[in-house]
């Protein structure tokens, strides 16, 4: 999923009208591939909060780019994904520290690609 995200970023990114979505696929080949590195050390976190997470800093990311707001938006995100993580805690899928990795891991590919494209 990591390289099928990030040839569709890729190929999304040369074409202007699309080049945000681009940003978004570069953003989640990035988030998926620290997932996959902490998982490595025996560090487990929640994929499904790195999405949330994408999605509140993809919003901040484009707000600050098109200056813009979307505060509305970033609000129903983030509680769409405390909706999300009190479920998963909930199931006991997933620790409190898993739900923080996760979320915040996909705040953080958000901004640093960011800073870096």
């Amino acid at each position: 999923m990591t390289i099928v995200f990030y040839f569709l970023g890729n190929s999304l990114i040369t074409i202007p009208n699309l080049r945000d979505l681009g940003f978004l696929f570069y953003t989640t080949s990035l988030g998926l591939f620290l997932i996959y590195i902490l998982y490595n050390f025996k560090i487990k976190a929640s994929v499904h909060l790195l999405s949330f997470g994408i999605c509140v800093g993809f919003f901040m990311v484009l707000s600050r780019y098109y200056a813009q707001s979307f505060t509305i938006t970033i609000i129903v995100t983030i509680l769409l994904s405390g909706l999300l993580a009190s479920a998963r805690l909930n199931l006991k899928k997933h620790t409190t520290r898993e739900i923080y990795i996760g979320f915040f891991i996909g705040v953080f590919s958000s901004f640093s690609l960011n800073y870096f494209l």
